[in-house]
This record gives C-alpha cells, sequence and structure tokens, in this order.
C-alpha cells in the first residue's frame, strides 16, 4: 500500500460484475460463525493481524437471545502498489440456541500510484508510469486478479463446509 496525501487509485472488483458474496445460515449457533470467519481470515487469506480493522462490533445478549453485528476492513497486501481490501460483515440473531445469520464479502483488488512530489505530477512522469503500467504491472494485477478470485473462492468454499458441517451435526 501507498502512504502518499495523493494518488492515482484503480479499482477492480474481483468478481465481476458481481461486487458482494452474500451467505445466509440458519440453524444452531450461528455466533459460532465469527470465531470461523477469524480463523479462515488469517489461515486461507493468510492475512496478519496488523492487516485486520474490527469498523464495528456489536453483540447483545440477553435471557436465551442473541444478537449480533460485526464488520471487518481487510487488507491482503501483494507488493508496493497493490492489495486486496475486502469490506466484511456478519450479522444475526439467535433465540434459545437457534437462529439465522448472513455474511456479506465486499472484494477489490486497489492498485494505487502516488502522486506527491514535482517529479510525480509531471506529465514525463506520467507517460513513463503508463508505458511501465501497460507493458509490465498489467500482466502482474491480472495474476494478482486470478489469485485473488482463488483465494476468495477457497475462502467461500471453506465457510460453506463450516456450514455444512453444522447443519449436518
Amino acid at each position: 500500500m501507498v502512504w502518499a496525501r495523493t494518488k492515482l487509485m484503480i479499482w477492480d472488483y474481483i468478481f465481476e460484475p458481481v461486487r458482494q458474496i452474500k451467505i445466509t445460515y440458519a440453524g444452531k449457533d450461528p455466533g459460532s460463525l465469527y470465531k470461523k470467519i477469524n480463523e479462515l481470515i488469517r489461515t486461507v487469506l493468510n492475512v496478519p493481524d496488523a492487516y485486520i480493522q474490527e469498523r464495528e462490533f456489536t453483540w447483545e445478549k440477553t435471557a436465551g437471545n442473541e444478537k449480533f453485528d460485526v464488520g471487518w476492513d481487510i487488507n491482503k497486501v501483494y507488493d508496493f502498489f497493490s492489495y486486496i481490501y475486502l469490506e466484511m460483515d456478519l450479522r444475526g440473531s439467535s433465540a434459545n440456541g437457534e437462529g439465522r445469520a448472513t455474511i456479506i464479502i465486499r472484494p477489490r483488488l486497489i492498485t494505487e500510484y502516488p502522486q506527491d512530489t514535482i517529479w510525480q505530477q509531471s506529465i514525463v512522469y506520467e507517460m513513463l508510469r503508463r508505458l511501465w503500467h501497460g507493458i509490465f504491472y498489467h500482466k502482474k494485477r491480472m495474476e494478482y486478479l486470478h489469485n485473488s478470485k482463488e483465494l476468495l473462492i477457497t475462502f467461500e468454499n471453506a465457510l460453506k463446509k463450516h456450514i455444512e458441517e453444522k447443519t449436518h451435526a
């Protein structure tokens, strides 16, 4: 990720034209999905703790009832310019151990080019950057996009497998 005040950003939705993945679960103990999602973020996506931010965490527990709303912002860094940005939300409720949960994942591949200095704002730099991007880096970004699709499909399949095991247990 580029740490610059001014930057050119290129966003690609990983599953075009689908902009989000939605998984719904109804059954026993939907709150346990929180732990499973945290585990899969670290194991399947291989994202260190420093790049995972819980932007929202609400968990209400009353006599036999539970209501939860959790949101994560996740960055998986590929190189200095490109990374995956995931917005993930888990919402649900349960009464007496039975309930529903919805998981929404919004993945994007983002490439950032800094434009802070006079040199980076010049027309010569922009022409060279576009040439470099077109000849060399575009191919690398397409590899990152393909890798991102595979990672997210693996994540989604692992989550669905966990849900399936919960419903058959």
